[in-house]
C-alpha cells in the first residue's frame, strides 16, 4: 500500500514540475515572497504569412491579477522576449545586488517601449501587473487589438523565420521618480494569480488547425506523426500475431511484448497530444508514462537481439554466458531509465539541448557503441562454427541490418547538435520511431514461420504438421491416411536443400521429427 501512495505521489511531482515549463495554457499563482522570479514558458511562434497575417501570427493573451489590489505599492513587470534578449535577462535572475533588476533589464532597456522612460523604444516586450479584475493591464492603451475576455495581448510577426518566445514574471519595477528611471527590486508580499494561452494563429479561427494552434512551432504535426506511427504499429501487430499463433516460440514470445509495449507507449503520447490540441494542457502524467514504456520496449528488444546473438535456440538451447549477456542488458536498462528520468528533471528547457547532451546520454550512446562492437564478435562466432546454409543467410541478414540499427543513433546524436531547436525534436522524434518500427518489420520478416522453421529449434519438440507444409516438406504425394498414422518410419524425397537427400525421417504421433543440423550433432541438448 505505501508503495502504490510513493508512486501516485511521483506522478502527482511530475505533473506539477511539468505544468508550469511545458503547457501552453498556463495557470498558477506566484508568491512573490517566496519567489521573486518566475519562468513561465517557452513558445515557439511561426513564420508568419505574408498573405494572411492575421490567422498566422502569434498570440499571446490572458489575466494577471491578485486578490487584494489594494495592497499593490508598486507594479511588477511581466516579460515577453525572444531569446537574443532572454540569455542576458534570465542569466542575471540569480543577483543578489541591490541592482540586480537593473542588471536583468539592461539589455532589454535598449530596445523594450515604455511609458513613460523609453518612449522611442521599438519593442512591446514588457507589461505592468498585476491588472485590476474586470479592467484591462496598464499599458494596453489599444483595446480593440486585444482577445475579447482578456486583460492584456501580444501580437507576434516575425515574417523571417519561426522563432522561440519566452514569458517570465518579475518582482522589479521602474523608479519613475528617478531621473534615470532605473529598476528596483520589490520587498512586497503578493500573490499573483495567472491564466495565459500561447497559441499560433488568431484564437478566432482557432478550429482551421487544431493540430497546431496551441502547439509550440517545435511540435507542429507531432499528432500526425503519433497518429501514422499508431497506424502503422496496429497493422504489423496483427500481421505478427498471425504468424505468432502458428509458431510460439520464446524468441518469439519476447518479440510480441516489445511490439506491444511499443504500441501501448504510443497510444499514450498520441492520447495526451490529442488531448493537448482540445484544451492546451493535455496530459502529461499520460505521456511521461508512454514514454517511460516506450523505454522498456527498446530494451526488451535489445534483449531479444542479444539473445539471437548468443545462439540461444538457434544453434544451442542452452544459452552460454548468461551473467554476461544478463549483466551488459540490465546495465543499459539502467542507464536508460538514468537517462529518462535526467530528461524529466534535470534538461533545463531553455538551453535548447535534447538527452543526448548530456552526461547520462553520452554514456548511454558510448556503451551502445560497446554492445555493437560485442553484438558483431558474437555475430562472427555464429557465422564461423555453423555450416547450415538457411541459418548462415539468416545470421548474415540478421547481423546486416542491425549493425545498423545499433550505430544509427549515436550518428544521429551528432548530426543533430547541427540541427535548430525549431526542427530538432520533430526529427529526433520521427527518425527514432522509423527506424525501431523499420526494425520490427526486419525481425518479422526474419522470425516469419516460413522461414524461422528453417533455423529455430525448440528441443526435442516435434515440428507440426503445418509447418512442414509451410516449409515444403510434405507434397501432395506424402498426403496419405498411413503418413500420418505414424505405424512405421517412411522414407520421404527432399524437396528443400538445407536437409541432405535421401535421409531416413520418422514419423511419431502425426508429427515429422527431422535429424540433427550437422553442426548440432555434436550438442548434448540435443
Amino acid at each position: 500500500m505505501k508503495s502504490k501512495h510513493s508512486f501516485a505521489y511521483f506522478l502527482l511531482y511530475l505533473n506539477v514540475i511539468l505544468l508550469d515549463v511545458i503547457c501552453l495554457h498556463i495557470k498558477g499563482t506566484w508568491n512573490t515572497n517566496t519567489q521573486y522570479y518566475r519562468f513561465l514558458s517557452k513558445f515557439g511562434i511561426q513564420k508568419t504569412d505574408n498573405k494572411d497575417k492575421a490567422n498566422s501570427e502569434g498570440f499571446i493573451y490572458g489575466n494577471i491579477t491578485t486578490k487584494n489590489i489594494s495592497l499593490v505599492k508598486h507594479s511588477l513587470t511581466f516579460v515577453f522576449v525572444d531569446s537574443e534578449y532572454f540569455l542576458e535577462y534570465h542569466g542575471n535572475r540569480t543577483s543578489n545586488s541591490p541592482n540586480s533588476c537593473n542588471a536583468m533589464f539592461n539589455k532589454i532597456d535598449q530596445i523594450a517601449y515604455d511609458n513613460p522612460c523609453r518612449q522611442n523604444g521599438k519593442e512591446d516586450f514588457l507589461r505592468r501587473i498585476p491588472c485590476q479584475k474586470g479592467q484591462l493591464c496598464p499599458d494596453e492603451d489599444e483595446p480593440k487589438n486585444l482577445i475579447p475576455g482578456y486583460q492584456f495581448t501580444y501580437r507576434v510577426q516575425d515574417l523571417k523565420n519561426p522563432r522561440f518566445w519566452y514569458l517570465s514574471m518579475v518582482a522589479c519595477y521602474r523608479n519613475t521618480t528617478a531621473n534615470n528611471c532605473s529598476w528596483v527590486r520589490s520587498s512586497q508580499n503578493l500573490e499573483l494569480d495567472y491564466d495565459i494561452w500561447l497559441v499560433n494563429g488568431d484564437p478566432a479561427s482557432k478550429h482551421q488547425n487544431p493540430f497546431e494552434h496551441q502547439f509550440s512551432f517545435e511540435d507542429h504535426d507531432i499528432v500526425e506523426s503519433y497518429a501514422v506511427f499508431f497506424a502503422l504499429y496496429l497493422i504489423i501487430i496483427f500481421i505478427w500475431l498471425y504468424a505468432y499463433f502458428k509458431q510460439k516460440h520464446t524468441i518469439t514470445k519476447i518479440l510480441t511484448a516489445s511490439i506491444c509495449l511499443e504500441l501501448t507507449g504510443i497510444s499514450c503520447n498520441l492520447l495526451h497530444w490529442m488531448i493537448f490540441s482540445a484544451n492546451g494542457v493535455g496530459c502529461y502524467v499520460l505521456s511521461v508514462i508512454g514514454n517511460a514504456i516506450d523505454v522498456i520496449s527498446e530494451c526488451l528488444f535489445m534483449l531479444t537481439l542479444l539473445l539471437i546473438t548468443k545462439g540461444w535456440t538457434i544453434t544451442s538451447m542452452e544459452l552460454t554466458g548468461k551473467p554476461i549477456v544478463f549483466s551488459i542488458w540490465g546495465l543499459y536498462t539502467l542507464l536508460n531509465c538514468v537517462l529518462f528520468i535526467w530528461n524529466l528533471t534535470e534538461v533545463d528547457v531553455i538551453s535548447n539541448i535534447d538527452e543526448w547532451q548530456t552526461w547520462p546520454g553520452y554514456i548511454t550512446l558510448i556503451f551502445r557503441c560497446f554492445i555493437m562492437v560485442w553484438f558483431m564478435v558474437e555475430l562472427r562466432q555464429i557465422v564461423r562454427y555453423s555450416k547450415h546454409p538457411d541459418r548462415l543467410l539468416f545470421i548474415q541478414q540478421f547481423g546486416a541490418y542491425f549493425l545498423v540499427w545499433f550505430i544509427y543513433l549515436p550518428i544521429l546524436a551528432i548530426i543533430s547538435t547541427q540541427f535548430s531547436a525549431l526542427w530538432k525534436h520533430k526529427i529526433i522524434l520521427n527518425i527514432i520511431n522509423g527506424a525501431d518500427w523499420l526494425s520490427y518489420m526486419v525481425l518479422i520478416h526474419l522470425l516469419w514461420p516460413s522461414r524461422s522453421i528453417l533455423y529455430l529449434i525448440k528441443g526435442d519438440t516435434p515440428l507440426p504438421t503445418y509447418e512442414l507444409e509451410i516449409t515444403g516438406l510434405l507434397d501432395d504425394q506424402e498426403t496419405t491416411p498411413g503418413f500420418f498414422k505414424g505405424s512405421k518410419a517412411l522414407d520421404i524425397e527432399m524437396n528443400h536443400n538445407t536437409i541432405p537427400n535421401k535421409e531416413k525421417r520418422k514419423v511419431r504421433n502425426g508429427h515429422l521429427s527431422l535429424p540433427l543440423l550437422e553442426e548440432e550433432e555434436d550438442n548434448d541438448e540435443f
